[in-house]
């Protein structure tokens, strides 16, 4: 069916929520309590539009969608409403951008510019309320900023079913506060920086170390386990340091971690940040040793398919056995979105047919001489007693090993993995050149 938004017609089904509608379609529509994964709330009333036949505006994430509606979403009377709803928003707020770390992606901010642009009318002192607030789990409150969408109490009470957060006092006094005695404390916690959408939740981590409006972004898929959410990854380059990544946001994908990604695979840029310090070896080295009867292999079930693909054709033609073994830890799954295989590509190993036997992989340890690690975790506290072993590595390591040879992490790859649920995705390289050789064109030089 169509509907008329603005006079264009847009393709929907009935049924489907006019709010969603528009926000699929590129349709700017403001809100602040609306989310696509938390569902409505309807407190803020940022979202009116003109509907044909309504005598007055109606929310749009309370609307269904019906054969032939005609929605507005410009007009001089809605954008009273919301200027006026904007001045209601902004008489308690302390008006503080300069110093505010939201700043620059700043919901408020943004709809004061496309719909505020009033002369205040205040008159009395604002409400004075709680600032810098540690709730744990590397969140920060600033009560005077926020504009109680229940954005974060919803998650915490709809999502993690944890229940923290609330609202607390009447009027002017309320506020958003976790009870007292308690604090912020789940595996999904740092999710509510990114659900607010004005300055009053920030994160420890990234506050006050980038201005938002310097960064790139590029979109990538978080490797810490085998749910593959999707991300953005944040990063810059300055005049006077190299890359640098500061931050993953979550990237809505409905289908496998919607709008959502748990702590520790937020914090796991960090990994993306260590540098290589020591020598590298050449290639040549390699060569000469590769000329050693017994060989074997252990790839990490994290690489992409193009990665495992290209390590495999050069393990075939150089007469090399080749393992991968999975990275299994039993206490960090949940039934959301962490899972025990801590491996972003082990179903990509399983489909490439790469043997993942540990029992076979450590017997043919015991009879071969040298051994090569493409950047698996295992051979990190394993004895390797009279073997020569070669390690290709996305990070900086303290080994006696042989040969040593460092690569591109994952951040400066392009490539496809393979999730828990079967699903290929595909990530992409940041744009700045990284300073170590990616794993394939490596390989392609030992050919």
């Amino acid at each position: 069916m169509k509907i008329i938004v603005n006079d264009i017609p847009i393709e929907c089904t009935e049924g489907d929520l006019l709010m969603d509608v528009l926000l699929d379609n590129n349709i700017k529509i403001p809100h602040f309590c609306y989310h696509q994964d938390l569902g409505a709330d309807g407190n803020c009333r940022m979202c009116m539009v003109e509907i044909k036949g309504q005598k007055r505006p109606q929310i749009a994430c309370d609307t269904f969608v019906t054969e032939n509606l005609e929605v507005s979403t410009i007009s001089e009377q809605i954008n009273e409403v919301k200027r006026s709803i904007l001045e209601l928003e902004l008489l308690n707020h302390p008006v503080d951008c300069p110093i505010c770390d939201q700043a620059g992606e700043c919901k408020l901010q943004d709809y004061y510019m496309d719909f505020g642009l009033y002369d205040s009318h205040l008159s009395t002192p604002k409400t004075k309320k709680g600032k810098a607030i540690d709730l744990g789990c590397n969140v920060i409150l600033d009560q005077e900023r926020c504009v109680l969408c229940t954005r974060c109490i919803r998650f915490t009470s709809d999502i993690t079913k944890t229940g923290e957060l609330g609202i607390i006092g009447r009027g002017d006094n309320a506020r958003v506060a976790v009870a007292l005695g308690h604090e912020l404390d789940n595996d999904y916690a740092m999710n509510v920086v990114e659900l607010c959408p004005v300055g009053a939740l920030t994160s420890k981590d990234f506050r006050f170390k980038q201005r938002v409006w310097f960064l790139d972004s590029t979109k990538s898929v978080c490797h810490g386990c085998s749910r593959g959410c999707n991300i953005q990854i944040d990063y810059n380059e300055t005049k006077y340091s190299a890359e640098k990544v500061h931050r993953f946001r979550s990237r809505r994908n409905k289908q496998i971690n919607q709008s959502f990604l748990c702590d520790y695979g937020r914090l796991s840029y960090t990994e993306l940040n260590e540098e290589f310090i020591g020598g590298i070896s050449h290639v040549e080295d390699l060569k000469e040793l590769l000329k050693v009867d017994k060989k074997i292999a252990l790839v990490s079930p994290s690489m992409s398919l193009q990665q495992l693909s290209a390590v495999k054709e050069f393990c075939r033609n150089n007469n090399i056995e080749l393992f991968s073994l999975p990275y299994i830890d039993e206490s960090f799954g949940d039934d959301w979105l962490k899972t025990n295989d801590m491996s972003a590509n082990f179903a990509g190993v399983k489909e490439l047919g790469i043997n993942s036997s540990e029992e076979e992989f450590n017997a043919s340890l015991e009879n071969l001489h040298v051994v090569i690690n493409f950047d698996h975790k295992y051979l990190k506290n394993k004895e390797l007693k009279n073997k020569k072993v070669v390690h290709f590595t996305t990070s900086n390591i303290e080994t006696n090993y042989e040969l040593v040879f460092a690569i591109a992490n994952f951040a400066h790859d392009s490539g496809t993995i393979i999730n828990c649920d079967m699903i290929k995705q595909d990530f992409y390289t940041t744009k700045y050149k990284s300073v170590h050789p990616r794993l394939v064109e490596l390989l392609e030089e030992l050919k």
